[in-house]
């Protein structure tokens, strides 16, 4: 069965991605409401989660692992700068390009918009692999960055370049009155590089990552537009600068056979 939103499910996500920059438990929910309509997502290619062991790898602040942990799976909730605020998580502090889980220890990864923020991103494609069992199963996701939304705080005005981005971005105080998001991320970065304090913003394109994908090598399953049934991702070079988030099921096979 195929997976779609409804109307209701719009109206949600849009309430809650306005309001997501108001507090932690804002963003939280913000990630949670994802983290629902992820789940249905992947039941809906008959992924099962109940008494797996999922890792959820830059989990934030923890929306995602909630919803799976109550759905049944068995969580690891690992990120950079874990909250401490999600008490009914287990969270551990962890490089995900070096991470501290055995080969072949997880059923199922989920990386939803990390792999922009990785310095070495086909180092932190190794490591899934790594870790991932095989015929296990891995949610990538991300911005493109050429999409209008793609340069995070810095949009649209990263579409101008880095020193434009950055003069621009002073101007609009993004965190003005946010002082959780003061707190934990410089209001003023020089470089994309540190626009998130220990973590950066580089910029990334579909079209390469499919590539490090197939380096790897994953088996791209599915590929598609999140959220939205009109699918850009799947169009030379247009895609870069129309799928405002893109998300792919990756596979770990056993040998080259595809998954049925």
């Amino acid at each position: 069965m195929p997976f779609n939103l409804r109307l209701k499910d719009y109206i949600t996500l849009f309430r809650v991605a306005q309001k997501r920059l108001d507090s932690p438990e804002a963003y939280r929910s913000f990630q949670h409401f994802q983290g629902e309509l992820l789940v249905k997502f992947l039941q809906s290619h008959r992924l099962n989660l109940r008494n797996h062991r999922v890792l959820d790898l830059g989990c934030g602040f923890g929306g995602y692992s909630i919803v799976l942990k109550e759905t049944g799976a068995q969580v690891i909730s690992a990120d950079l700068s874990p909250s401490d605020s999600a008490g009914e998580l287990e969270m551990f502090c962890a490089d995900a390009q070096c991470l501290p889980l055995a080969d072949k220890s997880v059923d199922l990864i989920i990386c939803a918009s990390l792999i922009e923020h990785v310095q070495n991103p086909a180092q932190l494609l190794r490591e899934i692999y790594r870790v991932l069992r095989v015929d296990g199963w891995v949610y990538l996701s991300f911005p493109p960055f050429y999409t209008p939304i793609g340069g995070h705080q810095f949009s649209p005005f990263h579409l101008l370049g880095e020193r434009t981005a950055i003069k621009m971005q002073r101007g609009k105080a993004v965190f003005k009155n946010k002082e959780w998001l003061q707190e934990r991320y410089p209001e003023a970065p020089n470089s994309f590089a540190q626009a998130f304090g220990d973590w950066g913003l580089y910029p990334l394109t579909i079209s390469k990552v499919e590539k490090l994908l197939h380096e790897i090598p994953f088996q791209i399953f599915e590929r598609s537009t999140r959220w939205l049934p009109i699918d850009f991702s799947g169009i030379p070079i247009l895609r870069e600068f129309l799928t405002w988030h893109v998300q792919f099921l990756l596979y770990k096979p056993a040998s080259k056979h595809t998954p049925k």
